[in-house]
């Protein structure tokens, strides 16, 4: 993580003070008396802190309340006794921290039937190793898919249907559920009868499959004459006995089928004239082909020399975009920016007007007569397609840091609208996009060069709770002529949307010793700020929150910069 942590003078975090000890969860406490829960949320005092007036709080509820007002905030108790809040006169009240965590409670699992009261400390590893812990059955993977008390695995695993067995025939471990389908149609090893009851012994279901399929007298066999329509089925004596009572019958169909053959072979005589034909027409089609290839060859040879000309042409124009573009950025007022622009769409119109011509030589088909040329103008026009599409990228790009240089600020303040608030912070949750840089800005036409960065989901301690923002120093034009390290006060400030007095600030002034304002070597410094700048639930209310927008802005006391 590129971002360097500050001991900042202003507010900090009373929940990220040392030593939290609050356990995980929410559990049943066995008895939560008064003295235990926060005077703000009314539940048990997490990272307790406590007043100058002796009320305690969580750390967390007393962030956003010294963040929704940080000044004029009395003691939410409203006793006789109460004060206004003083955020240097909050402490960690340790004491009650420890007696929060040996609190008694009920096991998580008690309505599954734990009975277990230990101190909440304890209550995380407990449920860990809990009897009732709903657990799965140690034949899952077979099948079994109950789910049950850690402590009733064992006892139901011995009478769970899908437990394993092997089978005795052939030693292979499988489910009990599944022994009886496995015996009566997978296992080799089982000893089985001939199904034909032709009189052996019975045999493993291996040898039996190779004595019905080579020796088996009972097996049914088919008729010799199947092939011409004799569907007789029977035993090897019923078969013979069948060859001989049946031969006027085969001879019968084996005349029937002479007569069929010798109509098919009439038709397939027709059918193999036919496709001769075909071969004939496809031969002299090929030899058309052929004597096509050897034409677009030759015009090939005049396409490469087409092509070369039309990427000189391409370089040149190149060339004159780089130049233009340099120019762009020394350019110093708008004058000169529009005269710049003008030349750029003169660049554009001329490439235009090349397309259209080669597109007027493939319409007119001036180019067609060795049958190859449309191909080869359809290359051109694509060739000068991607042409366009690289000048249309490059002028996108110095629009771009066009329109940067227009909103770049030179007073040293930064104005950033963060808009679609909520798909940001989502991208930030997944990782997608961890963080936002905002549009540089400057001390001065020829000052430091600054920008901000902001971690919608939080960053470092204030991950998943709170939005943390940064203040960078950046590379610049000038740097050489600067003085370093950076001094200035730095202000940061989530605005108010409502009625804008209700700002939330941080300032700081730069530590002199840290490499984040010493002169940037690279493009940009490590970020320094507030991981804890402001919660979520301040942020997202309608005060900072609105139109799914908020606006930050970012102050640099300038003054001492004058004076030197």
């Amino acid at each position: 993580m590129d971002v360097k942590f500050l001991s900042l003078p202003s507010r900090a975090s009373l929940s990220s003070l040392p030593h939290q000890q609050t356990p995980p969860g929410n559990p049943e406490f066995v008895s939560l008396t008064a003295k235990y829960t926060c005077i703000i949320c009314g539940g048990v005092l997490r990272d307790a802190v406590q007043t100058r007036c002796g009320h305690r709080m969580c750390g967390q509820c007393g962030d956003q309340l010294l963040s929704s007002c940080p000044e004029n905030i009395k003691c939410p108790a409203d006793d006789e006794s109460c004060v206004l809040l003083n955020e240097t006169e909050i402490h960690g009240d340790f004491s009650v921290r420890k007696e929060v965590r040996n609190l008694e409670v009920y096991c998580t699992l008690r309505q599954e039937g734990c009975k277990e009261l230990l101190a909440w400390k304890d209550l995380e590893h407990h449920v860990t190793i809990c009897d009732y812990k709903p657990s799965s059955c140690k034949y899952n993977s077979y099948g079994c898919q109950k789910i049950i008390p850690r402590k009733e695995v064992e006892y139901h695993a011995k009478d769970c249907e899908y437990r394993t067995i092997l089978c005795e025939y052939c030693s292979r471990e499988l489910p009990l559920n599944s022994l009886k389908k496995h015996e009566d149609i997978e296992c080799l090893g089982i000893i089985i009868p001939c199904k034909y009851n032709c009189g052996k012994q019975p045999s493993p279901r291996v040898e039996m499959a190779v004595h019905i399929e080579n020796e088996c007298h009972n097996r049914p066999r088919f008729c010799k004459y199947r092939t011409i329509g004799c569907d007789f089925k029977g035993s090897e004596e019923d078969l013979k006995k069948h060859s001989q009572d049946s031969q006027d019958l085969h001879l019968q169909m084996i005349a029937l089928r002479s007569q069929e053959v010798g109509v098919d072979a009439v038709q397939s005589r027709g059918k193999l004239q036919e496709l001769s034909s075909t071969i004939e027409r496809l031969s002299e089609i090929m030899m058309e082909h052929s004597k096509q290839m050897e034409s677009f060859k030759t015009v090939a040879e005049v396409l490469k020399t087409a092509v070369k000309d039309i990427k000189l042409k391409a370089v040149s124009q190149t060339e004159r975009l780089i130049s233009l573009e340099r120019k762009m950025e020394n350019i110093s007022d708008r004058d000169e920016f529009e005269k710049q622009h003008k030349e750029m769409l003169m660049l554009k119109e001329r490439q235009w007007n090349t397309e259209q011509r080669v597109s007027h030589l493939e319409e007119t088909g001036h180019m067609t007569r060795s049958g190859g040329n449309a191909d080869s103008v359809q290359s051109k026009v694509q060739q000068h397609d991607r042409q366009l599409a690289l000048i249309d990228t490059r002028y996108a790009e110095m629009d771009l840091k066009m329109q940067v240089m227009e909103t770049a600020n030179f007073n040293g303040v930064l104005m950033w609208k963060i808009r679609d608030y909520g798909r940001r912070k989502q991208d930030a949750k997944t990782g997608r996009t961890i963080s936002l840089y905002s549009q540089p800005f400057y001390t001065g036409r020829f000052g430091y060069k600054l920008c901000a960065r902001v971690y919608l989901n939080g960053d470092g301690v204030g991950k998943g709770t709170h939005m943390s923002l940064f203040f960078v120093v950046q590379r610049g034009e000038y740097d050489a002529l600067l003085p370093w390290p950076f001094k200035q006060k730095v202000t940061l400030m989530l605005l108010d949307q409502e009625k804008g007095t209700r700002h939330i600030v941080d300032s700081f002034r730069p530590d002199v010793t840290s490499s984040s304002f010493k002169r940037p070597t690279m493009e940009m410094n490590i970020a320094s700020g507030c991981p804890l700048f402001v919660s979520h639930s301040v942020l997202e209310s309608p005060t900072y929150l609105r139109d799914d927008t908020i606006f930050i802005k970012i102050a640099v006391d300038i003054d001492d910069l004058k004076q030197h």
